[in-house]
């Protein structure tokens, strides 16, 4: 896949750093895991420049103390649009920027109509990471459970350039849904699963307009991503 690259202000060696720091733990957190799976994702331990600048997730995360009317955000390699949340006194899709109103906990989350986490306590930082959906500690980039989702989110984002948000449409959410039925967890699913999902939706979206811009992201891609986003979360607590 093509690696987009821009001009960037984060701190590479930084991210580096924190790669390899969590590298080591990120894959000992979830017991529903093939051993299989972990050893086919690969690690960032090479890590390429990121895609998203440090200047642009200042920006993303200032919403959040701006909109006191939205409880939170969801996260990945940027805030990510098109999510379903459920919560006691709300029913909601996750807007622009991943930015969210729901005023009770827990908050279960969906990809269309599958269940992908449940949120028990909301972050004191009011960011829903991908870790965080899975139950997983925010560490954890490179866990397999995390590349997974990690890769449709980012994979799925309509305009494929992921600095701007990713924003998955009805139409592929509703493609997703299909692929994903016969699934009871994104755990129970392999990688070979997930890359099959992503390419059928891919394939379908290309068969009704060939100038849809959706872009598979390698594991390796979809980690680098998310593990650079982690770093430039501004420290509160």
């Amino acid at each position: 896949m093509i690696f987009y690259k821009y001009s960037r202000r984060v701190t590479y060696f930084f991210v580096f750093m924190l790669a390899i720091s969590i590298s080591g733990c990120g894959g000992g957190s979830s017991d529903t895991s093939s051993s299989s799976t972990q050893n086919s994702l690969p690690s960032t331990n090479n890590v390429e420049e990121p895609l998203v600048s440090a200047i642009q997730y200042k920006d993303l995360f200032k919403l959040i103390d701006t909109q006191s009317d939205q409880t939170a955000l969801i996260m990945d390699a940027y805030g990510v649009e098109g999510l379903h949340i459920v919560c006691s006194s709300a029913n909601v899709l996750s807007k622009k920027n991943g930015l969210f109103k729901c005023n009770d906990i827990p908050l279960n989350i969906y990809l269309g109509n599958f269940k992908i986490g449940t949120i028990s306590k909301l972050p004191n930082d009011k960011i829903i990471y991908t870790q965080d959906i899975l139950n997983l500690p925010r560490a954890a980039t490179v866990h397999p459970d995390v590349t997974k989702l990690s890769m449709i989110l980012q994979s799925l984002d309509e305009n494929g350039n992921l600095d701007d948000g990713i924003n998955i449409t009805q139409e592929s959410m509703e493609l997703l849904d299909n692929e994903l039925a016969n699934f009871t967890s994104l755990q129970k699913m392999t990688l070979n699963d997930v890359n099959n999902a992503i390419n059928n939706v891919i394939e379908a979206r290309k068969a009704n307009d060939v100038n849809t811009k959706l872009i598979k992201v390698s594991p390796k891609d979809a980690q680098i991503n998310l593990t650079n986003a982690l770093a430039n979360t501004p420290p509160k607590g």
